[in-house]
């Protein structure tokens, strides 16, 4: 009797660990603003894109760094439908950066229980928003506040951090000042370049775009996937603008297999490998996250349990042919961030079907963002 017990014990831990959940672990949330003047701004124009910043922790030229943020910048905001322009163009874009020393005190607790949430919104993703909707529930979501009535121990450190403060502005040929958005956030990591993907494209969502434009990327090598794994994903947890938690590659099996000598295997849930950097990019560039849960329990977009499984979408230009490609993304939460449920090349017909769910998700946020007459 007691060996049917804890076997009927250990199928039902299984299931439990097995179940998807809302993470718990937010990421944390960088302060942005944006300000628009009356004219309109066309994603269909040129622009002209200049740098300039300084990292003050570090010593000589900025050029290299300019360039690298230059070149991330072009990406993101082509994808939106602009185009760079060699001789005359129709808007300057003007990127400016600082990197601060700034450490801070770090309070950390080793057991926590009977969490609570309360709802704090602020500005960007209040009321009356009417753009970057994706975005901007994703940032109400992450700042919710969460509080435990039961803490075991404590413990206080002074912990090394850098200030990140970025801005775009974009200006008419007459130098007028039509857009500006700007973000600050504190990290661990000098090196603004590592992460500067999802703080571009929080700034950028609020911008139109052009949605017919299929952003290219290459075509990883069928012989050199694991290694492709191994260099940009194994072990790396990412983040999305269209998500408040992180995201990893990895199985949690398979975590700290390099410790302990066992070979990396790619999750199962990944195929159409040759598409591996179109999953990478699609994560960290996301502005919408479709919940997998039924339409019919979408009536409040921040209620938390919607966020446990979730897809991501996007079209893209596949290696040298240009191939056209439809991708999918599936997520599954986990206690400490979403893991890979499924990447994949999604056919024509598949696509269809969520980007129809992603439509009527598009006229929740709407509605539910419409407060005033």
């Amino acid at each position: 009797m007691r060996k049917y017990l804890l076997t009927f014990l250990f199928f039902c831990l299984l299931f439990i660990v097995g179940c998807a959940t809302v993470p718990s672990y937010r990421v944390p949330q960088p302060w942005i603003r944006s300000l628009k003047s009356n004219q309109q701004i066309d994603p269909t124009k040129s622009i002209k894109i200049e740098v300039a910043g300084v990292t003050s922790p570090l010593l000589g030229n900025e050029q290299l760094t300019s360039e690298k943020l230059r070149s991330t910048l072009t990406q993101l905001i082509k994808r939106r439908g602009f185009t760079l322009a060699t001789g005359d163009y129709d808007y300057l874009v003007k990127l400016s950066y600082k990197t601060d020393r700034a450490d801070k005190m770090k309070l950390s607790s080793s057991i926590s229980t009977a969490n609570t949430h309360s709802s704090m919104v602020s500005l960007k993703t209040g009321a009356g928003a009417t753009s970057g909707l994706g975005v901007s529930v994703a940032r109400a979501i992450g700042l919710l506040s969460s509080s435990s009535s039961t803490v075991a121990a404590q413990s206080i450190e002074q912990v090394l951090s850098y200030t990140h403060t970025i801005s775009i502005e974009i200006c008419g040929r007459d130098g007028g000042l039509l857009w500006k958005g700007e973000s600050t956030w504190d990290s661990e990591e000098l090196n603004l370049i590592n992460r500067i993907v999802p703080a571009l494209q929080l700034i950028l969502s609020d911008l139109p775009s052009d949605k017919s434009v299929r952003p290219e990327i290459p075509e990883v090598k069928g012989t050199h996937v694991k290694n492709y794994y191994r260099l940009e994903c194994y072990d790396f947890w990412f983040t999305c603008p269209a998500l408040p938690y992180k995201i990893i590659f990895s199985d949690n099996n398979s975590r700290g297999s390099i410790d302990k000598l066992i070979p990396i295997s790619i999750p199962s849930g990944v195929s159409d490998l040759k598409a591996f950097a179109g999953y990478v990019d699609l994560i960290q560039t996301a502005e919408y996250a479709l919940p997998n849960e039924d339409e019919k329990n979408w009536e409040d977009p921040l209620k938390v349990s919607l966020w446990e499984e979730v897809t991501l979408g996007g079209q893209y230009l596949l290696g040298p042919q240009k191939t056209p490609v439809n991708i999918l993304v599936k997520l599954s939460g986990k206690s400490e961030g979403y893991y890979i449920q499924e990447c994949k090349i999604a056919t024509d017909d598949e696509y269809a079907e969520y980007s129809k769910k992603l439509d009527s998700w598009r006229k929740v946020l709407s509605n539910y963002y419409d407060v005033y007459k």
